[in-house]
């Protein structure tokens, strides 16, 4: 089962911001720090643990995963998750988190300073000028203008890359396998096989995840292609870089220098070939500095407590590693949407009248038609599910518990029907629910039928009557008789004197009593209390 609603438990294995862990102490998680305890007593915390955040060191492996059967989430405070077992977590429905997109500034900053440190010769001449010396002829540098670029990965850091290059007036060439021809364009990149990009450039800068493609993919073959008078720099992951093969370039003269971030090994071992590039006169090396700047880590530890506290109490998660979500411009377009399909799952069951869950159509209006779907499908799901099964279910497992239960989502873009410009549509059986985002949320526009503009958070009140004069003021009168304070109200009818809507935000919800009383109100057809608190 999921974290209890009102509590949870997050064990903390490596140093973790005090502002992510004061984000954490808000939502009233129980924080328990292993913080330099050995792995025995890290698994033994784990067994009464909700949630588990690392950083690099912590090896999270099937062993440690089976030491917490309550756990929900692991959360990587950083953008890899090289030391987690990604496959293990997600066949026991654990989400794994990451913060993708909080260190972006700072690692392309970073790449920009290692490429200027490159070419005016920065460290060496720092060093001499420090042993007293003072010989300008020796460290004699080149210009980044008119210069070639070759971006390999086009990511968020990649693409962050890009734009600052561009301000000192170099050509951008990008290699990426998932580079669309509009990123490109909007990047200013000319795309480029790998191998036409490594001929052509005089810096090379790596942004590439690593994996079984990436993992080795710069290589001796590969940096024969570079000219001698070009870079290698490398911020995104050491194993993407055959370190051997580049100490001979380097010894050899094939290229000119490399800037060195990460490494296979880190730190490297001892009279390996990564320590050797470590002394070597033509490396520029930094101890995994990407994301170490004050900013970048309360972004992130910011960004992973949101996230993992959403995730611990039923919610979505923007750095899901194990389950679909948009990257890039389209991600930021989607994301709202992302939180108001869960927030429509969660509504559903409360709203229907049938015993069994239909068949779903999911449909996306207007300018949310072109994006892609599959985000929205496991976010309404999970919504969805948490209130209608026992199972434990998070949006790693959402899909296969629907397909489990026979759940299917038919779903279909269309054009805008109303006035806005994106809109999203569920229904089932007789129920449909209808949405939008915007800059203040998520807000339902439509409830079977019925136009309005409620705020899906916190707790609802929804009364079905007739479309007749003194109805708003007997449900006033029974709420403010029972110390129930309403914030927002919300009617709608389709013709006057027919059936009406209403939809009240209140402070806390209705008890048993309050509710039979709405309900004794002559006329009233329905009365039901609904619950969105995460």
């Amino acid at each position: 089962m999921q974290a209890n609603r009102l509590s949870a438990r997050v064990v903390v294995a490596e140093p973790f911001s005090e502002t992510g862990l004061a984000v954490l102490r808000e939502r009233g998680i129980e924080i328990v720090s292993c913080i330099g305890k050995s792995r025995r007593e890290l698994c033994d915390a784990l067994a009464e643990a909700d949630g588990l955040v690392v950083r690099s060191e912590t090896k999270v492996d099937r062993e440690l995963l089976a030491a917490g059967p309550r756990l929900t989430v692991v959360a990587r405070a950083g953008v890899g998750v090289d030391t987690i077992d990604v496959v293990a977590a997600t066949e026991a429905g654990i989400v794994v988190l990451n913060t993708p997109g909080a260190n972006t500034l700072a690692a392309a900053e970073l790449t920009i300073a290692l490429m200027l440190a490159l070419v005016r010769r920065i460290p060496a001449a720092a060093a001499s000028a420090r042993a007293g010396e003072w010989d300008r002829r020796r460290f004699l540098g080149s210009e980044l203008s008119g210069k070639t670029l070759g971006l390999v990965g086009l990511g968020r850091i990649g693409g962050a890359v890009a734009t600052r290059a561009a301000a000192f007036g170099m050509r951008l060439v990008g290699w990426d396998p998932y580079l669309s021809p509009a990123r490109a364009e909007s990047l200013g990149v000319a795309a480029l096989a790998l191998e036409a990009l490594l001929a052509e450039s005089d810096v090379v800068s790596l942004h590439v995840p690593l994996n079984a493609q990436t993992s080795g993919m710069i290589d001796a073959a590969k940096l024969a292609l570079m000219k001698p008078s070009a870079y290698l720099i490398n911020s995104s992951r050491g194993g993407a870089v055959d370190e051997a093969a580049l100490l001979e370039a380097l010894d050899t003269g094939r290229i000119a220098g490399a800037a060195l971030d990460v490494f296979a090994e880190e730190p490297p071992p001892r009279d390996g070939a990564g320590a050797r590039l470590l002394r070597h006169p033509k490396v520029v090396a930094t101890p995994h500095l990407g994301g170490s700047t004050r900013e970048a880590a309360e972004r992130i530890a910011v960004e992973l407590a949101r996230d993992l506290a959403s995730v611990l109490f039923g919610g979505t998660a923007a750095g899901a590693v194990n389950a679909p979500v948009a990257g890039g411009a389209e991600g930021e377009a989607l994301l709202p949407f992302v939180d108001l399909a869960h927030r429509l799952g969660r509504l559903y069951p409360q709203l229907a009248e049938a015993a069994a869950l239909p068949h779903f159509a999911l449909v996306m209006e207007g300018q949310l038609a072109g994006l892609e779907a599959a985000p929205l499908v496991n976010a309404f799901l999970t919504g969805l599910l948490q209130a209608t099964t026992e199972r434990r279910v998070s949006i790693v497992n959402a899909r296969a518990v629907a397909e489990e239960l026979g759940i299917r989502v038919e779903v279909r873009g269309e054009e805008r029907r109303g006035p806005f410009a994106s809109a999203l549509r569920v229904t089932g059986g007789a129920t449909s629910l209808a949405g939008t985002a915007g800059a203040s949320g998520p807000r339902i526009v439509e409830m079977d039928g019925f136009e309005m503009d409620a705020i899906p958070s916190g707790s609802l009140l929804l009364t079905r009557h007739p479309d007749v004069p003194g109805m708003i003021g007997k449900v006033g009168t029974i709420l403010g008789e029972a110390q129930i304070n309403v914030s927002t109200m919300q009617v709608s009818r389709r013709n006057a004197g027919g059936e009406a809507i209403m939809v009240l935000s209140t402070d806390r919800p209705a008890d048993a009593a309050t509710l039979g009383r709405l309900r004794s109100i002559g006329g009233v057809r329905s009365v039901k209390s609904l619950s969105l608190d995460t």
